[in-house]
């Protein structure tokens, strides 16, 4: 995942289903690669399975594979798509690059969108999430809460204490916001916010590295770059850049080389 160009992050629900993305992002594609879609292979168990798409470069220039291919597996994120879901997506991803696809071999495999969007989008919203925690509607909940409580005892209290309930929960939690970036300042940080966000940066560019010693990538769009095929945090070829100069390869890769 690149960090230094921020990632155009698809909303989730943007597209009803798979197909529906899948049409969207090879259409796009169809400029720069030859394109086979739902192209068999088999796993080294003898089992049978299909990827989304296989791609080659119309222009070979500058690739450092004698034969560039790779593959791409689209995952259409919805509004409830879990952790346990997205990381289920790597596992696949992992698989397919052990997989022999017909006409190509094994072949790296990139995913579409990265399945680390969840954790760059919660960094982008940080400050928005904090901020809705102190907002009119946060307080008017509060004040739904205090209400329902007391009628699950049989009290119907009146509006001044629901109001002082109310008040007195939104301030203990305006204290703790402020306890934190107390704290975080403390640490080197200009607030809890920039932590966070710090944290979850930090987080999806380790793992990002750990899928690209998979033989893992993602295809998604950035800004200046637009659409890239990134691994392990580098850019291999960009819409409005091309092929880079890092000589790293399309094909999986054995043992511990390079990513």
């Amino acid at each position: 995942m690149n960090q230094e160009r921020k990632a155009l992050l698809p909303e989730p629900g943007t597209f009803p289903d798979e197909k529906a993305l899948a049409s969207f992002v090879l259409n796009k594609m169809d400029q720069w690669f030859h394109i086979e879609e739902q192209v068999p292979g088999q796993y080294w168990t003898g089992e049978e399975t299909r990827i989304d798409a296989v791609l080659h470069p119309r222009d070979r220039t500058g690739w450092h594979d004698a034969a560039p291919v790779f593959g791409i597996e689209f995952k259409n994120p919805a509004p409830n798509t879990g952790i346990g879901e997205r990381y289920g997506w790597v596992a696949q991803a992992v698989g397919y690059t052990h997989c022999q696809w017909r006409g190509y071999g094994r072949l790296g495999i990139f995913l579409c969108p990265s399945p680390l969007t969840w954790l760059l989008s919660h960094a982008d919203d940080i400050a928005a999430i904090r901020q809705r925690q102190i907002s009119p509607e946060t307080l008017e909940k509060e004040r739904q809460r205090v209400r329902k409580y007391g009628r699950s005892f049989g009290n119907e209290y009146s509006a001044e204490y629901v109001e002082s309930e109310a008040l007195l929960a939104h301030r203990r939690r305006l204290g703790e916001l402020t306890y934190e970036d107390f704290a975080a300042r403390a640490d080197g940080y200009a607030s809890a916010d920039a932590r966070e966000r710090e944290h979850d940066l930090r987080m999806a560019k380790e793992l990002t590295h750990l899928l690209g010693q998979l033989s893992v990538g993602e295809l998604m769009p950035y800004e200046k770059s637009g659409w890239a095929l990134m691994r392990s945090g580098v850019r291999l070829w960009s819409e409005h850049e091309g092929v880079t100069k890092v000589p790293y390869k399309l094909r999986p890769r054995i043992g511990s080389q390079r990513a």
